[in-house]
């Protein structure tokens, strides 16, 4: 009789549970469903006739969400669901312990995720400068050796070298692809072609030169109006190139209005003549002269003169051809989409070069006026 007894309790225990815990799951069903469609009035039924389940409605979903498997919007859709509960919880019953316990995981969610993202972006701001990129591949091998990130600044090279000086022969114009090492600089490759102590200063003096981000040597990187313009002629002196700051608007480097360095209005004022080459025995420079007439299928758009002058006496034209732009005249769908994307023009525009919201330093041809002698691609 002992055994049978205990057999039927057990049974009916597992029957109460299962009970209850249909009762709570069918509870938060109901209560999510009038939650989500503000009815307030069913909300208010719900929780007055349900205290007995509620605590546990509220720690299981406030579990849930603390799962790791969760991400943070999913977390915090259901503690904000738990909050929901909590409170009117706290509200018709008086019982205000799950409420603040909901609310303090809420504060420390919201302050992790903060910490995270900040984490994240916390370069962010010296990439905002047209030209600069942060090198945070190793960054935990830098710190482990008390060193920043490198602030590399595009736009302090170009002042002495043009583009094609590097690219592709010394370092390939893809982030991430250079396998930039101290031992590979020690050997003069990559940074290391220039920066050996003779043509710029070596990479063994002075980490902080290099290694600047988040630090006070970073800001002239980030700032251009903080550049040093007397360095910047001396330099320009020791190298060989021309920097004639005289030439220029206020005597110092020029910015557009999204506050770039305007370097058409440096070309124009022949304020500078960079380096073609970063070695003296180069090769010989290779410049195609020609213009492609982009025709928008909009009329009301200006049309785009792309001269290939201006772009190969900075750029090889290895770079472009074939791997970014087809040869053939129409083979490129080139779009303000794709571009946006890192494609086509994008490939330097808005990363090194001069942005796409700059729109009439492209489209500055009117629809009425004729090609010029420009090879015309009509835009489908």
């Amino acid at each position: 009789m002992k055994k049978t007894g205990s057999a039927i309790l057990l049974v009916l225990s597992i029957l109460f549970l299962s009970t209850t815990a249909g009762a709570a799951s069918n509870f938060r069903k109901q209560f999510e469903e009038s939650y989500r469609a503000n009815r307030f009035d069913a909300l208010g039924f719900l929780v007055r006739t349900n205290k007995a389940i509620m605590p546990d409605e509220i720690k299981g979903i406030m579990k849930e969400a603390l799962s790791p498997e969760k991400g943070y919007a999913e977390r915090m859709e259901l503690l904000d669901l738990a909050s929901a509960m909590a409170s009117m919880y706290k509200h018709w019953h008086n019982i205000d312990a799950l409420a603040n316990e909901v609310e303090s995981i809420i504060r420390a969610e919201i302050k992790k995720e903060e910490a995270r993202v900040a984490e994240l972006t916390k370069w962010d701001r010296f990439e905002k400068t047209l030209g600069n990129f942060v090198m945070r591949e190793k960054t935990m091998e830098m710190e482990a050796k008390g060193l920043a990130p490198v602030v590399y600044p595009h736009w302090y090279h170009r002042l002495f070298y043009e583009c094609k000086a590097c690219h592709q022969d010394i370092v390939q114009m893809r982030r991430g692809t250079n396998s930039i090492t101290h031992a590979r600089i020690d050997e003069g490759k990559v940074c290391g072609a220039c920066h050996n102590g003779k043509t710029a200063f070596s990479s063994k003096e002075n980490c902080k030169r290099c290694h600047s981000a988040g630090l006070p040597e970073a800001e002239k990187l980030v700032d251009i109006k903080k550049v040093d313009i007397k360095a910047v002629k001396e330099a320009a002196d020791r190298l060989g190139s021309v920097f004639n700051p005289e030439a220029l608007p206020n005597k110092t480097i020029p910015l557009d209005r999204f506050g770039n360095i305007d370097w058409t209005l440096m070309r124009e004022k022949k304020a500078f003549s960079p380096l073609k080459s970063a070695v003296k025995a180069a090769q010989k420079d290779e410049i195609r002269d020609n213009t492609i007439l982009f025709e928008p299928p909009m009329v009301y758009i200006k049309k785009v003169v792309f001269d290939h002058k201006t772009h190969s006496s900075q750029i090889k034209c290895a770079v472009c051809h074939p791997s970014i732009f087809k040869e053939a005249l129409g083979a490129n769908p080139v779009s303000m989409t794709e571009m946006s994307n890192g494609n086509f023009c994008g490939y330097c525009h808005g990363k090194v070069s001069f942005k796409f919201a700059d729109c009439n330093r492209c489209h500055t041809k009117a629809m009425n006026e004729g090609a010029g002698g420009a090879i015309i691609r009509k835009q489908q």
